[in-house]
């Protein structure tokens, strides 16, 4: 906020000086990956899929009986729109599978790589490594 701005706010609020101080820096929290929980989830999630996908294909026979006896366009239209997300779950399970490696992958290596650089002549190079 600009200064003009806060002193005008300052003489409505009836507040003297600067709510915030100037120094305070926040800083984010550091969030950890606690493994356990992702496997529990991970665990869970994939149990979920599998559990809708059998659900999803039992309900698809049942589906695709009484679209055959009843002939019906509309029967036969819903039995495509069941089959289009069984299919939409079943890649939600991969996925699910593609998002846990690369959670696992960034918890395990390690992103910073410091590389030392000495500028100089192989000569001061070897004084120095003497020295040590």
């Amino acid at each position: 906020m600009k200064k003009k701005t806060v002193e005008k706010l300052n003489k409505v609020i009836d507040v003297a000086g600067d709510l915030i101080p100037k120094e305070s820096k926040e800083q984010s929290p550091s969030v950890g990956i606690n493994t356990f929980d992702l496997t529990s989830d991970y665990n869970y999630s994939r149990e979920q899929y599998h559990n809708l996908i059998d659900k999803g294909n039992e309900a698809l026979e049942e589906l695709m009986s009484v679209a055959k006896e009843s002939e019906s366009p509309r029967a036969f239209e819903v039995t495509a729109q069941l089959l289009r997300t069984i299919s939409d779950t079943t890649k939600e399970l991969l996925q699910l599978q593609k998002i846990k490696k690369e959670v696992e992958k960034e918890t395990k290596d390690p992103r910073t790589v410091n590389n030392s650089l000495f500028i100089g002549s192989t000569k001061e190079l070897q004084d120095l490594l003497n020295k040590k």
